[in-house]
């Protein structure tokens, strides 16, 4: 067989793996969707997405005291200074909140390595996450153990 005509088939191999490809992975997405009570909807087609239910400030604040939380509380210059340092220290992005409370003790769920974070903008929980105690206090620029 001439040379140019195995390069040919292998070609031809060659496109016919990747369209196979291709319409795998494209049918995958046009594939049914189950919903709920055995609705089924094809090619996306159906219920958008859930509203995320706001947790107000007045709930989490409520929530603090009920465990009787130690926290930080950042907001205005400070926050923004905390965000700049994160940046500067470590390349985190900015949270983009109004208010941050961080959790660093409670009497029920932290053990003193993890901290809680939660922020708050319009009023309404926006992000909530851990870190290292250690992480933290480095971010914050407290001595260790404080």
């Amino acid at each position: 067989m001439p040379v140019w005509s195995r390069v040919a088939v292998g070609l031809l191999l060659a496109g016919v793996l990747i369209g196979v490809a291709i319409f795998k992975a494209s049918s995958a997405k046009l594939g049914p969707l189950a919903g709920e009570y055995g609705v089924t909807y094809y090619n996306g087609e159906g219920p958008g997405a859930a509203q995320v239910t706001c947790k107000p400030e007045s709930e989490i604040l409520a929530a603090i005291v009920q465990v009787h939380a130690k926290f930080d509380y950042l907001e205005g210059d400070a926050l923004r200074a905390f965000e700049q340092r994160a940046a500067e220290l470590r390349g985190l992005p900015p949270l983009s909140i109004d208010k941050l409370y961080v959790i660093t003790a409670d009497d029920k769920l932290r053990d003193g390595e993890m901290v809680l974070f939660i922020g708050i903008r319009a009023n309404c929980v926006r992000t909530v996450f851990g870190l290292p105690t250690k992480f933290y206090e480095e971010l914050a620029g407290k001595p260790a153990g404080s």
